[in-house]
């Protein structure tokens, strides 16, 4: 199993949500640590990965080597990939 790291900048847009959408979104990430290379997809001309939860999107970047999903933004898909 993938082990994760959360930036502060994640941690910070987890907390701003609804207790019930980021414990919908914790969830969904156990879940996909398992096996992330089906869970996650690749963002298009990017390093960075996407995993969707409802409407709100966790974007990661994923060492394979070291197992470690670095997850650095969490937000609604309407804005978040312009933070990125």
């Amino acid at each position: 199993m993938w082990k994760t790291l959360f930036m502060p900048r994640a941690r910070k847009d987890l907390i701003k949500l609804e207790k019930i959408i980021s414990k919908r979104i914790i969830e969904k990430l156990e879940k996909a640590l398992i096996n992330p290379q089906k869970s996650f997809q690749q963002l298009t001309d990017s390093s960075y990965w996407k995993l969707r939860v409802e409407n709100y999107r966790i974007i990661a970047l994923a060492d394979e080597e070291k197992k470690l999903i670095e997850i650095r933004r969490i937000g609604h898909r309407k804005n978040i990939y312009k933070k990125i």
